[in-house]
């Protein structure tokens, strides 16, 4: 039996060659049809991210009196609450948007995600797959260890392929860190852009709109402090 790692002293600090690292957490799901008018939903960051803004079919919506200005598909506007004094980097992640969700039965060694629990009981759950220990609920990914149906009235989904390969800044986001002393406008502003190739084909990279309900998750770092040694 494996035993956990603990979280001990020697992972108590990290060390960084910038004065104050302040990092900003951020994920939302990309829905461009949302009758909010901002192209995303559900974002999420501890109230640190003023908005988010993306292509919609909508009519623009907006946020603290500033409207989507509605970019073309593959941007996005990030806006935070608070001021830095320069950008260091993103990472990113983004989930797979299921092409089906509602199989009954499971193809041994694929990947399926749960997205109804229905009448399936545990054990068939674990018979289709499920890793022993977790009690099921929508939204857990597993492997299938079986060919057949999963049993009772449970669904599953399967994943597809993400659109987007690659997400870039545009631009100089130390240009946009503190563009005015009003508060609604005051936070930093990012754009970043979301690229796919467009067919299977072809090396070229183009901007594409992430599809409808991908949850897209960024990590922004900045530096808070104004004390450099070479300019960083």
């Amino acid at each position: 039996m494996s035993v956990p790692r603990g979280f001990g002293l020697n992972g108590k600090s990290t060390y960084k060659n910038i004065v104050k690292p302040q990092e900003i957490w951020v994920n939302f799901t990309v829905n461009h049809a949302d009758t909010g008018g901002l192209g995303v939903t559900s974002v999420k960051s501890n109230g640190y991210v003023e908005y988010v803004m993306m292509n919609t079919s909508q009519t623009p919506g907006s946020v603290n009196g500033y409207t989507n200005p509605n970019p073309q598909a593959g941007y996005a506007l990030i806006k935070f609450k608070n001021n830095f004094n320069k950008f260091m980097g993103l990472l990113h992640w983004q989930t797979n948007v299921l092409t089906s969700t509602s199989t009954t039965s499971v193809t041994q060694h694929d990947a399926y995600v749960i997205t109804s629990l229905g009448t399936t009981t545990l054990a068939q759950w674990q018979a289709a797959g499920l890793q022993q220990g977790l009690t099921p609920t929508v939204g857990q990914a597993f492997i299938a260890i079986t060919t057949g149906s999963i049993g009772g009235s449970g669904t599953v989904g399967i994943p597809g392929v993400p659109a987007i390969s690659q997400i870039t800044v545009v631009g100089d986001p130390n240009q946009t860190i503190a563009n005015s002393n009003i508060a609604q406008n005051g936070g930093a502003l990012i754009m970043v852009q979301f690229g796919a190739a467009t067919n299977s084909s072809t090396t070229t990279i183009v901007p594409t709109a992430p599809a409808d309900g991908t949850i897209i998750g960024m990590q922004f770092e900045y530096d808070g402090s104004s004390v450099t040694i070479d300019g960083l």
